[in-house]
């Protein structure tokens, strides 16, 4: 499989990884490769963009870059008028480079239809399928809010609706024990140090799920035991609507808390 790589290099999080996928990429745990990394800044514009830039030249990995910032700027305009005129620049850019499925790792972009329309296009979500839209901290605050123990995150595919992509796979996990029951209902009693303490918790376990989440899926992609055909996902020829649960593979590995 060959993984076009989109992302921002907006932090340590987001060289990291790059690296741990290209690592399983070298160790066969994927079979595949990538065939581009596509960066919305410059060189110049953040040092740490300029390490994950660093990184892909050393192993010869293609690169494209093609600044927002510097693109809107010239033009005058406001990223809500020129998303689309940006994303016709950059699949002219990227379609001359041989890949299957565009990745979008720290991609602080919303793709649209010029993009997600001719490639399948899939991005890592903080949420069950069918759960909670928006960034991490309104995901986690709503999830508190609501009472809800379990939680998790999954990867899908990017369409007009934001974060309601079809799911392609998730992991779920789940807050329990007496601990965990005195701080909801402290937290349900408004007591913000109990609400923080959960938020510290379920961001601590989501976040060490993301990257191996993010590889198992990957790999089950590369090796065709799950695929995507006409937008739609199947595991082992079965079309699937909720994703791929993907918990006990991931957890096996890696010890979910």
């Amino acid at each position: 499989m060959k993984i076009c790589w989109f992302t921002t290099g907006r932090d340590k999080e987001a060289l990291t990884l790059l690296q741990e996928v290209n690592d399983a990429i070298e160790k066969k745990a994927i079979d595949g490769e990538i065939t581009l990394l596509f960066m919305n800044r410059d060189k110049g514009e953040s040092p740490v963009s300029d390490e994950v830039v660093a990184y892909t030249e050393e192993k010869k990995i293609p690169v494209e870059l093609f600044s927002t910032k510097r693109f809107l700027e010239g033009r005058g305009l406001k990223l809500s008028e020129g998303r689309e005129l940006f994303d016709r620049e950059v699949r002219s850019r990227i379609a001359r480079y041989d890949f299957d499925i565009i990745f979008l790792a720290g991609y602080m972009l919303i793709v649209s239809q010029v993009l997600f329309e001719p490639y399948i296009v899939i991005n890592l979500h903080p949420s069950l399928p069918n759960a909670y839209k928006g960034k991490w901290e309104d995901v986690i605050r709503n999830t508190i809010e609501d009472g809800e123990r379990t939680f998790g995150a999954m990867i899908h595919m990017v369409d007009a609706s934001l974060d309601e992509g079809a799911p392609v796979s998730f992991v779920r996990l789940a807050l329990e024990g007496y601990e965990i029951d005195t701080l909801y209902d402290n937290a349900f009693r408004g007591d913000a140090t109990s609400k923080e303490r959960l938020f510290k918790i379920m961001r601590s376990q989501e976040f060490a799920i993301e990257t191996p989440l993010i590889i198992h899926t990957l790999s089950l992609l590369s090796t065709g035991e799950i695929t995507i055909d006409d937008k739609k996902v199947y595991h082992k020829g079965t079309e699937l609507r909720g994703g791929v649960d993907i918990t006990e593979i991931v957890c096996a590995s890696f010890k979910c808390a």
